[in-house]
């Protein structure tokens, strides 16, 4: 009896183990991926899970494997449990190639998967505006607001699509509609920065950025646009540190490098101009301005 008695506990301690080591192996797989051999090894594993696929795509995808990417998210499409993530990820994936109307399509069939999927109804008002098909866009971003009043991105998207559309007005009483039931929201003030821009006052959109500033003192977007305008101002040495602090914060930042580059080169500083100058044109940006300055 006394040997019975201490066999069952070690019995029950084995069997409380195994949901222990079901989660440490959960753990373990939902990490980022960091190589195609644990990418490949996981939708190996588990072939029905979306989401190792839409993360085995974004490591493609970030080392500039667009197509491979989309190979993978192709793959998850037939093998996987239908997902409209992934099929949102595979119309990024599709675009990044150029290829529209695929991106189109796919984002579609987002929507028949899940008709309510807000970063699909986004994905389509982009679309609708690469495509030109403005109105179409900017009736996708209406829809996502709807769906999720409380989601920044959708609202940011709509601001920015009327002001690309030209409706200016419309895009500021927008915001400002939007601002006054999330007073605390620095990207919603980024985009009235944005809308003020855009009908050419800068001024107001300088306040803005400090509005900005006062919400997220670490906004590394409102210091370079903050650099923008001091370059526009003509106050070079201010437009400047507005464009390092920016840069600091967030090095990639493609328009702190372009001002940055702006800045050095009105105060004769050729070489570390070129070097920014390089740095917002491999982000797609014009640097024309730069080239014509330093002579090159």
């Amino acid at each position: 009896m006394y040997r019975s008695h201490q066999i069952f506990p070690n019995r029950f301690r084995c069997l409380m183990l195994v949901p222990i080591l079901l989660m440490v192996a959960a753990t373990t797989w939902a990490g980022p991926v960091n190589s195609r051999v644990l990418g490949e090894s996981r939708i190996a594993e588990f072939p029905e899970e979306a989401l190792y696929y839409i993360q085995y795509a974004d490591f493609l995808s970030e080392n500039g494997a667009h197509k491979e990417a989309a190979d993978v998210l192709q793959r998850g499409k037939v093998r996987a449990t239908p997902s409209a993530d992934l099929l949102v990820a595979l119309g990024v994936a599709y675009e990044k190639q150029g290829l529209v109307k695929k991106a189109q399509a796919t984002t579609r069939e987002a929507l028949k998967v899940d008709p309510d999927h807000v970063k699909a109804h986004v994905r389509m008002g982009e679309i609708y505006f690469v495509l030109g098909w403005n109105k179409s866009g900017l009736d996708s971003y209406r829809a996502a607001v709807k769906l999720a009043p409380e989601d920044d991105l959708a609202k940011v998207r709509l601001v920015g699509g009327l002001c690309e559309d030209e409706q200016l007005t419309a895009a500021e009483d927008q915001c400002l509609e939007f601002i006054s039931t999330q007073p605390q929201s620095p990207d919603l003030w980024l985009s009235l920065g944005q809308v003020f821009e855009n009908q050419e006052k800068r001024r107001a959109a300088f306040t803005t950025y400090g509005q900005v500033l006062t919400i997220d003192p670490d906004n590394s977007m409102a210091y370079a646009r903050q650099g923008r305008l001091f370059c526009q101002f003509g106050q070079f040495s201010a437009a400047e540190t507005s464009c390092r602090k920016a840069l600091d914060l967030e090095p990639d930042n493609a328009i702190g490098h372009a001002y940055l580059g702006i800045a050095c080169a009105k105060l004769g500083r050729n070489d570390e101009a070129r070097i920014h100058a390089e740095i917002a044109e491999d982000a797609g940006l014009n640097m024309v301005s730069v080239w014509k300055i330093i002579g090159n």
